[in-house]
Parts: C-alpha cells; sequence; structure tokens
C-alpha cells in the first residue's frame, strides 16, 4: 500500500483535477486530513473505547471525507499548524500552487506569525513562492501576519503551544508523566485509611514492597508490549495484547476481571465525590454524587469526551501538585516527632494484613493499562523501548514515594484511631484536623482525578455494553427502531443500577471508600497486575514480532514468572480457604484462583509459549519513504539470507535486518531461513503511513519447504498476521511486492 492510502487523499488525486480548482482540492484534502488527525488525537489516550466503536468512528470519518462533505470535527489554525508535517506530504513542489494554498488558508484562517510550521510547510522562506504570491496577490507575502491578534486568539495559540510542549516531551518524559499521572490517582485517598492500624514502619515496607513487585510487572507488560507489532499501531489496548499473545481464553478471563474493575472504579467515584465534596460545600452526599452521575450521562448523551496526550498529563501534574502540597500540609500539621508515635503493625479487628495489601494497596498501584494507551505514542518516538521501559519503571517507584509520604503524613496529622473504619475519603478527617484549606484543595483534586476518572470509567461500561448489544442480534434489531434514545437507555442502563445502588447505601450511610476497592481489588488485580504481565511477557519473548532495546533478563524466565504469579495466587486461595468468611467471598476468590491456573494451562496447551520465527516486510511513510525486512526467531534477531530483486538488479544480504530504500523499486524479496530457525512461521507484509497506522498490503507469496512449494494470496484486508506451520525442515519465503506485476 502507498504512504497515503490510509488517508482519504494522495498528493495524485488532489492534483488530477482542472488548474483552477486545484488550490481548493488542495485546501480541502489538508483540511479533511487534518481534521482525521484532531480526532485521533482526542482519542489518544481514551481508557473508555473499544476496537470496534473506534473503528466504526474512523470509517464514518474517512466516508464523510471520501464524499466531499464536511469533515466531523471543524479544524483551527492551530491545528493546521499543529499538524503541519503530518499532511506536508500532499504538497506539490508547484510554487504556484503552493502560493494559492497560502493566499486561501490566510483568506480563511489567518496566517499570523505564530504559525512558524505552516509556514515553513508552505515554503513562505521559499524565494519561488514568495514570487508566485506576489505574481498572484499584488501584495508581498511578507505583510501576512504582520498585525496584532486578538486577545481570544491570543490565547488559543498559547494554549496550543503549551499543548504541544507537554505532546512533544522526550520519550522518557512522556512515557514517565502518563503512567505516573494515571497511577496515582482517586485511590491515594484511601491508603491511608487501610493502613491506619499499621503504624509507620508497617506501612512503608509493605507499600515498598508492593511498590517494587509492581515495577516488576509493569516491566513486564511493558516489554510485551515493545514485542508485539499491533501494539505500535492504531488503537492499541490491554486486551488488544492478551488476545494476541494468549488468544481467546486469555481475553474470556480478562474482560470480565476488567469489567468488575471498572465497575466497582465507578462506585468508588460516585462514594469518594459525594462523601468528599458533600462534606466540603455541606450538601448530603447523595446530592453529590447524582450530581456527578448526571454529569456522566450528559457526556455519554453527547457522544465523545476529549483525551489528549496533552490533557492527561496537564490534569495528572495539577493532581500531583495537589496531593504535594496536601502532603505538606499535613506533615506540618503532625508536628516533628508525630509520625514516629505509632508503632503498632496489627491490622485491627476483623481485617487481615493480606486483606489490605491484596485489595486497596494493589488498586492504588494498578497503572499497568496506562502503558497500553500510551504505546503507540511513545513507541512511534522511541521505537526499540528503552525509554518507554525506564520512563514506567521510574514511574511506578515515584508512585511508591508519593504513596509513602501520604500515608505516613496523613496518618501522623489525623491519628491512626479517626481513620480506622472512615467510610469517606482521607480528606475530609484531614480538613477537620488542618483548617477548611484541605477541603478547597481536594475539591479540585476530587473533581479532577475522581470525579473526571468516573466519567472515563463510565464511558468505558457504557461502550462494553454497546459491545454487548451488538453480539446479540435480535436486541441490536430492536434498538436501530428505538432509534438513539432506545440505545442510550439499554447502554447506560448498567450505570444507572450502579448509580441507584449506591445512593440508598450512602443514604443509609452503609457504603465506605475503602470496601469496592478492598473486595474487588483483591479479586482482579493480581489477575490484571500479576499473573496477566508475566504470561504475556513469556508469551512476547518467544513469539514476539519485535526487539525491544532493553530488557530485564531474568524477568522473562519461566521460573520468575512462576514466582511472581504464585505470589498472587497463593494470597488469592488464602482468601478463599482462610480470611474470608463469607461463603460468596471465599466462593469468589476460589473461582478467581481457579482461573488463573486455567488460563496459565490452556494458554500453554494451546501453545501460545511456542516459539515462532516472523518474517516482516514493512514500507514506512518516511520522510524519506522506505522498506524495512526483519527475521526474528524466538525473541531474537535472526540473520537469515535476503535476496532482494530491485529494479535496479538483485543483491543479497546476510543480516536480520535490510533496509530497502527504494521501496517503489522494489520487485521481490526472498528469504532463505536457516536451518535453527522456530519452525512456526508468521508473515507479516504492511505499511505504515505519516499518522502512525498499519494497513495489510495485498502481496503474492509461495513458501518453499524442502521440494514442496506453497502459493498464497495476502488480500490486505486481514489486519492480523498469516500464520503457518513450516516443520523441520529448510525454508524459503517469496514475497512478490505490490506493483511487482506492472514493472518490467
Amino acid at each position: 500500500m502507498p504512504p497515503d492510502e490510509g488517508f482519504a487523499f494522495s498528493r495524485e488525486s488532489v492534483l488530477a483535477g482542472m488548474p483552477a480548482r486545484r488550490a481548493s482540492t488542495l485546501l480541502y484534502a489538508v483540511e479533511s486530513r487534518t481534521a482525521l488527525l484532531v480526532a485521533r488525537s482526542r482519542r489518544a489516550m481514551a481508557r473508555f473505547e473499544t476496537e470496534r466503536t473506534v473503528d466504526e468512528q474512523e470509517q464514518l470519518f474517512l466516508a464523510a471525507m471520501a464524499a466531499g462533505r464536511t469533515p466531523p470535527v471543524p479544524v483551527s489554525i492551530q491545528d493546521l499548524d499543529r499538524h503541519a508535517h503530518e499532511w506536508a506530504d500532499l504538497l506539490p513542489p508547484d510554487a504556484e500552487l503552493r502560493a494559492a494554498l497560502m493566499a486561501r488558508i490566510a483568506t480563511k484562517y489567518g496566517l499570523p506569525a505564530q504559525a512558524r510550521l505552516l509556514r515553513t510547510v508552505l515554503g513562505a522562506d521559499d524565494p519561488a513562492v514568495i514570487d508566485a504570491y506576489r505574481r498572484q496577490s499584488g501584495q508581498e507575502l511578507s505583510v501576512l501576519g504582520t498585525g496584532s491578534l486578538p486577545v481570544r486568539e491570543r490565547l488559543r495559540w498559547r494554549r496550543a503551544a503549551i499543548s504541544r510542549w507537554l505532546e512533544d516531551l522526550p520519550p522518557f518524559w512522556l512515557a514517565y508523566a502518563l503512567t505516573l499521572t494515571e497511577t496515582v490517582g482517586g485511590g491515594v485517598l484511601a491508603l491511608p485509611i487501610a493502613f491506619a492500624r499499621f503504624g509507620p514502619v508497617g506501612a512503608t515496607v509493605v507499600l515498598l514492597v508492593f511498590g517494587i513487585i509492581n515495577a516488576l510487572t509493569v516491566a513486564a507488560l511493558v516489554e510485551s508490549i515493545t514485542r508485539t507489532g499491533n501494539m505500535r499501531y492504531g488503537a492499541a489496548y490491554f486486551g488488544r495484547l492478551i488476545s494476541d499473545r494468549l488468544g481467546r481464553p486469555g481475553l474470556v478471563v480478562a474482560i470480565p476481571a476488567q469489567v468488575a474493575l471498572e465497575v466497582v472504579g465507578f462506585v468508588v467515584g460516585l462514594v469518594g465525590f459525594g462523601t468528599t465534596i458533600g462534606s466540603a460545600i455541606g450538601v448530603p452526599s447523595v446530592v453529590c454524587a447524582a450530581l456527578l452521575f448526571a454529569v456522566v450521562l450528559a457526556v455519554i448523551w453527547r457522544g465523545s469526551l476529549d483525551a489528549t496526550v496533552a490533557l492527561a498529563v496537564a490534569v495528572g501534574l495539577v493532581n500531583l501538585g495537589l496531593l504535594a502540597i496536601i502532603t505538606l500540609m499535613a506533615a506540618q500539621a503532625a508536628g516533628s516527632g508525630a509520625i514516629t508515635a505509632e508503632a503498632s503493625i496489627t491490622a485491627g479487628p476483623g481485617t487481615s494484613w493480606l486483606e489490605l495489601i491484596f485489595g486497596v494497596a494493589l488498586v492504588a498501584y494498578f497503572g499497568h493499562t496506562s502503558a497500553g494507551h500510551a504505546a503507540k505514542v511513545v513507541l512511534s518516538r522511541d521505537p526499540s523501548g528503552k525509554q518507554f521501559m525506564a520512563g514506567n519503571i521510574a514511574a511506578m517507584l515515584s508512585a511508591m514515594v508519593i504513596y509513602i509520604a501520604f500515608v505516613l503524613a496523613v496518618t501522623a496529622a489525623v491519628g491512626a484511631d479517626a481513620l480506622v473504619g472512615y467510610a469517606g475519603t482521607a480528606l475530609t478527617p484531614l480538613a477537620a484536623k488542618v483548617g477548611p484549606i484541605v477541603d478547597g484543595l481536594g475539591t479540585v483534586y476530587i473533581l479532577l482525578g475522581v470525579g473526571l476518572s468516573s466519567i472515563y470509567v463510565g464511558l468505558g461500561i457504557f461502550n462494553q455494553m454497546d459491545e454487548l448489544l451488538v453480539a446479540l442480534p435480535f436486541t441490536i434489531r430492536r434498538t436501530r427502531r428505538g432509534g438513539r434514545l432506545t440505545l442510550f437507555v439499554l447502554g447506560a442502563a448498567p450505570l444507572v443500577a450502579i448509580f441507584v445502588l449506591v445512593a440508598v447505601l450512602l443514604q443509609a450511610g452503609d457504603i465506605s471508600f475503602t470496601e469496592p476497592l478492598n473486595i474487588v481489588g483483591t479479586l482482579t488485580l493480581p489477575l490484571l497486575g500479576g499473573v496477566f504481565p508475566m504470561l504475556l511477557l513469556v508469551a512476547a519473548r518467544r513469539r514476539g514480532e519485535r526487539l525491544p532495546g532493553r530488557l530485564i533478563g531474568l524477568l522473562g524466565h519461566p521460573v520468575t514468572a512462576l514466582l511472581i504469579g504464585g505470589l498472587y495466587l497463593f494470597a488469592v486461595i488464602a482468601f478463599g480457604l482462610w480470611i474470608w468468611q463469607e461463603p460468596w467471598q471465599r466462593a469468589a476468590a476460589l473461582f478467581v484462583a481457579a482461573a488463573m491456573v486455567a488460563v496459565s494451562v490452556v494458554s500453554w496447551r494451546r501453545g501460545v509459549f511456542t516459539p515462532r520465527t516472523v518474517v516482516e516486510y514493512r514500507v514506512e511513510a518516511g520522510p524519506p519513504a522506505h522498506g524495512m525486512v526483519s527475521v526474528v526467531s524466538n525473541g531474537r534477531a535472526l540473520a537469515a539470507q535476503v535476496e532482494l530483486d530491485e529494479m535496479g538488479g538483485r543483491r543479497t544480504v546476510h543480516a536480520s535486518e535490510v533496509l530497502v530504500s527504494a521501496p517503489g523499486r522494489l520487485r521481490s524479496i526472498s528469504v532463505t531461513l536457516p536451518a535453527n530457525a522456530a519452525r512456526e512461521l508468521e508473515l507479516w507484509i504492511h505499511a505504515i503511513s505519516s499518522d502512525g497506522s498499519s494497513t495489510a498490503t495485498p502481496s503474492d507469496v509461495e513458501l518453499v519447504v524442502a521440494d514442496e512449494v506453497r502459493k498464497m494470496r495476502i488480500d490486505g484486508h486481514r489486519h492480523d498476521p498469516v500464520i503457518i506451520p513450516i516443520g523441520a525442515r529448510a525454508s524459503i519465503v517469496n514475497i512478490a511486492t505490490p506493483g511487482a506485476s506492472a514493472h518490467p
């Protein structure tokens, strides 16, 4: 596929019209591509979308563009400037046409001096463009953008500059910021309550140990993502990674666990928001919870919510700043020596230390899914994954330090007795001790942290319900007749049920902020944050498409995976056999333990840990456009004999990776695999567009195993690689590249 095919326009299609219409057509093409890029950027960190909803939105968008309709997302001059490099390939070298396009942009949007990247791409400093603009308009190009901008427009440019700075952070800091800000959320407000009876030493030791363990499991997940090609392109999701590496059995176990975690996240959001905001402003907690619920429904009805990288980082940094101020105020209120006043490590009556660790603490540390959300953004700038890995580990260790400081400061300021069994968040008793300023800071923190997170979780539950409706043909037929309102009612039904339950329990005073986290966190997070990352890493090290630039060698060893996974398995079994007393709790814990064992055994029996050889040919848009042939076997680079038939002749290279500088001149590729190659073959032939999306490339493939020849056609409609068992014999893979037949 040519690099432009992922978009509705290419340079050739734009320039095919009459000369008088070319500039207008070119402007429409630029606006349409920019609108698509803006829409994608607004979903870059969307935790609430599914692959199907993303695909539907993309298809609707592309259909509107292809039909010549106005793009669904309005475009501003700031957007054109921000994405100028990504639509620059549409521009011809013709100075006259560039000048005409510049005039149209200036007429429609204005072309101020702040649009530096836009001016550069259009050639505002090119003498040929300057002369062409002078002939066409009768004025000098230099006069454009010389006037002063209105205050509102200057603010827009300032906001655009800040967003660009945040989104253009170096890969390490981008990975660090995204993971840290998503990990440190509303769960931190439950930690002082959960560890109230542990004392400073006990709380520090527990948070330290589990912080290190979670840093290791995040590292395992990041390496798995780095090795998995599909996570680099398109919509990257935790579920997609599980599907690629563990198959359907992994999804059958993971999806219910994720849904349960989302449900409890929504419950905790309503409870935390209602109790904290209600206490701060003197309004019943039920009313505040209802207000948040109404906002969630309004956002769902609207159908979209911006989740840009810049917004995620900005909100997270504000929350971290607020949390740091609250921690310092609590430490100051505690007074010198107060932190060492309590030394008991008892967990209190009716509560075990394991229950606190695997409940509230694991919820607070669960930022693993953020690695999946950030994968495409970070890996596009850091293909080796070195900075991606380092940033995630550093973020998890930073979260550990933040948690320890917050728990010690709040416990010392308020006192353990005031926190034990408290139903709301730790901010309310802290405000009573420190003063109303904590209420003000805490209100902002709750609004940005808990409130925004609840909206994201609510959208996630709604989209999961939408997936279920699609899977039920009879139901979806009825909803189509009922229209949008019926779809909305059915999709929001689970959220309504959750809110009604929370409202009743809040009114009765029979629900706490920590209890739902304790139960559901204990049941789901050992699986999602412990067992799955280790299984994914073991599988990725044997079957991955890409090689990471950095790894922790022993982490992916089966013995290490068994030890870490076994730790979580033991804890869940302990709850089912000895800790929990309620029959339903015991049954749930034993069921989860059985699921952990089952997904591991079934994955092994289905061959997900069997080594695989991956032969990949990809064309990257550049600039300049180039191709890459790579061979990876059993998770390592494998040197093979690669023969390239190019228009200038044939060349043979013995290497694991071969650069094709002119993919348009390549007729075919022949890869001879050595005898030590893993005997399961994956063929991945695709093209990467300028926005980083991957599309399968139609190709004719001939596989020669000993004397047997097998021919196949990759049609370009499959998004997944082609898997072929090749047996224990020498193999040759011949790939006829697209357009080969057109070459003489």
